[in-house]
């Protein structure tokens, strides 16, 4: 086997880098960060590591109940055995298989446009890691028929001072000309990156500071756009680019975290668990971006129904006939009248009007299955709703969404009409 001193060097030194370099390939630590950290404790004494690759392989009888589908695994091809490692995103635990030389029959890849994927075939069934990168996965194949090929004619390692070894000193410029997986990055580097990103990430305060300032100036701008397009009532394409940009700021935390984002590596569990988190938090908030522009996309194809309800016709249908109300005034957009209790503020910075004569401790409306009316403006009404006072008259028109636990609620609404209760008066 060509270099084998040099992986085994390698392999001594967990310069799993280096040994892609010798393979000619690219070191992909996408998603396999804790596992190459913690491979040296699963290799037997004297074992070395010919290649890696990292790829999606189905749930198998040794996985955690939990991880459910397909995993993403690292692979690793040693001078005994294939070893298959699977680490938990949000704790310690690793899943691993082994499966030793000696029981494979056959090694295959077969590579797509983009990706690979290895095959191993050990006669009563078959492993197979798809979505590996495809230069990684022919590189392996053939150092494993190499290296059985080598082992069935009784294969000895090399000596140190033969041609094939290395120095003592080419050792040293080995170690010197490969980036090792460990960088010399102080560890409040890396904490200090996922921090800003997780916090300011979608400004990519993060490229400014430790990226490009190129990508940097790319999220801002989007940012920036996002947040005119919103000031504008275009929610849905600015719902669209802030989600583009959570799942943007998700990716770069995920590097940060396995080290890519700074083209080399430092160890921090500190930095793994807030990145896990925000990783979360992110995903999350994108999810529901993209849900609410959905939501939006299909509420501005409903058309005006042009029927005008007050809210005591709103209460009194629904004492009658629920089913018949929710037919009337659940998911349609309409107008919707009544006298102004209190104007507050939600959460999202939403006004929400509440209307007179209702709500749980009103002697006037106990027994009715509508105790409270909400009206829920965007916060691009603001200009009408810092007019309105308590005892004017209001007319809306919103989307009904229903009653649910006695609170009849309607959104996107916008005002037609206000009325001084001075009016009213006269």
């Amino acid at each position: 086997m060509e270099n084998y001193n040099k992986y085994k060097v390698a392999t001594e030194k967990a310069d799993w880098r280096g040994i892609c370099e010798l393979n000619g390939v690219h070191f992909d630590s996408f998603g396999t960060n804790k596992e190459f950290e913690a491979l040296p404790k699963y290799l037997e004494p004297g074992e070395v590591v010919f290649a890696l690759a990292s790829g999606l392989m189905k749930q198998t009888d040794t996985s955690n109940f939990s991880d459910s589908g397909l995993n993403t695994w690292l692979v690793i091809l040693t001078s005994e055995r294939f070893l298959f490692m699977d680490a938990a995103l949000l704790t310690s635990s690793i899943d691993t298989q082994s499966v030793r030389l000696d029981k494979v029959q056959a090694i295959s890849a077969s590579q797509g446009f983009l990706l690979g994927k290895i095959s191993i075939d050990l006669g009563s069934r078959l492993i197979v890691v798809d979505n590996c990168e495809k230069d990684a996965v022919k590189v392996m194949a053939d150092l494993a028929n190499k290296w059985l090929r080598e082992k069935e004619k009784g294969f000895v390692p090399p000596k140190e001072n033969s041609d094939d070894s290395i120095s003592k000193e080419n050792k040293t410029d080995l170690h010197e000309r490969v980036n090792p997986p460990i960088a010399d990055i102080p560890k409040i580097s890396r904490t200090s990156a996922t921090i800003v990103a997780g916090l300011f990430g979608i400004v990519g305060l993060h490229d400014f500071n430790w990226g490009e300032k190129g990508l940097g100036f790319v999220k801002w701008g989007l940012f920036a756009f996002s947040f005119l397009l919103n000031k504008n009532d275009h929610f849905i394409i600015s719902s669209l680019i802030l989600a583009v940009l959570c799942f943007w700021v998700l990716v770069d935390l995920i590097c940060i975290c396995d080290g890519s984002f700074f083209k080399n590596k430092d160890s921090s569990p500190v930095a793994k668990g807030l990145s896990d988190f925000f990783v979360l938090v992110y995903l999350v908030v994108a999810i529901k971006l993209l849900v609410s522009a959905g939501f939006d996309f299909f509420d501005d194809r409903k058309k005006d129904t042009g029927k005008l309800a007050s809210a005591r016709e709103i209460v009194d249908t629904y004492n009658q006939n629920e089913a018949a109300a929710d037919e009337s005034f659940d998911g349609k957009r309409f107008s919707i009248g009544g006298k102004v209790r209190s104007v507050e503020k939600n959460f999202w910075g939403e006004y929400i009007v509440k209307f007179e004569g209702l709500g749980a401790f009103n002697i006037f409306n106990l027994g009715n299955k509508v105790q409270e009316i909400e009206l829920s403006f965007p916060k691009q009404q603001a200009k009408d709703m810092n007019t309105i006072r308590k005892g004017d008259a209001v007319v809306a028109n919103c989307i009904g969404r229903g009653l649910f636990l006695g609170t009849y609620s309607a959104d996107k609404c916008r005002v037609k009409g206000v009325y001084k209760k001075e009016q009213l008066r006269k």
